[in-house]
């Protein structure tokens, strides 16, 4: 798409709604009164995606007298979380949170004291974006002791950026990626990321994985441009996201 045009529509969308709509909850994407689902002609030949609902995770310890493992489904990189739960018969000894490294196994990345109740609280920054594996196992003299049963919790650590939304005004027309830009084109643009390129986008708690569809955006306040049905289903105008690149099927976080 033309810079200059893509440019102004851009900046007249996020001006006309305003940083005061982040208040309000997804619009939803339109659809054709004859379109199926998840049909091709609704996404412009890319996949449907699926929205994560915001998720409560993280609150508590776990059940009461059990070994448990809490921990909020999503982090940003960089900004510590509590990692929550429950060691039976450890009250005051010390707690080690591992993170599974793909090629080196299970690495301690933090620890605590279990308090008197048996229960711990750790602090962890994380240090890498994608979707990581947690656990917690008791320290001893020669190490962390071995802990094939401990509880394991999953986190998808996202990357903070700035982004905006497109699409009126382009309706119609054809994406540099090759496909046609309409209200229900779920998708992303960026500047450098392959065309096809499956990215995962949360807002506000909300989740969302969908392929680069476009090139963009051309202000260098933002790192990437929403299409207006993406915007719709995560409730964003415009401002601050994070961001990760799916792992292909089988392999490990990023």
């Amino acid at each position: 798409m033309p810079r200059s045009r893509r440019r102004r529509a851009t900046l007249v969308a996020v001006l006309a709604t305003g940083l005061a709509s982040w208040a309000a909850g997804p619009a939803g994407a339109a659809s054709g009164p004859d379109d199926p689902p998840g049909s091709a002609s609704r996404t412009g030949g890319a996949t449907m995606p699926a929205l994560v609902a915001p998720s409560t995770g993280g609150i508590g310890y776990g059940t009461p007298g059990t070994r448990s493992l809490v921990a909020r489904p999503t982090a940003l990189l960089g900004r510590a979380i509590e990692v929550r739960g429950t060691m039976p018969g450890a009250a005051r000894r010390t707690v080690i949170l591992q993170r599974l490294d793909p090629r080196r196994g299970w690495r301690g990345v933090a620890a605590s004291r279990v308090r008197s109740t048996q229960r711990f609280v750790i602090r962890w920054q994380p240090d890498r974006s994608g979707r990581v594996r947690l656990r917690a196992v008791l320290a001893r003299r020669s190490g962390a002791q071995a802990a094939a049963a401990a509880p394991v919790v999953a986190v998808t650590v996202y990357r903070p950026a700035m982004a905006s939304y497109y699409g009126p005004g382009f309706f119609g027309r054809r994406t540099a990626c090759g496909l046609t830009m309409t209200p229900e084109l779920h998708g992303v643009a960026h500047r450098r990321l392959p065309c096809g390129t499956r990215v995962r986008i949360m807002y506000r708690d909300r989740e969302i994985a969908v392929p680069v569809v476009d090139r963009g955006p051309f202000s260098d306040t933002f790192s990437w441009d929403l299409t207006q049905a993406t915007a719709d289903a995560l409730g964003f105008r415009a401002g601050p996201i994070g961001y990760t690149r799916e792992a292909p099927r089988g392999v490990g976080g990023s």
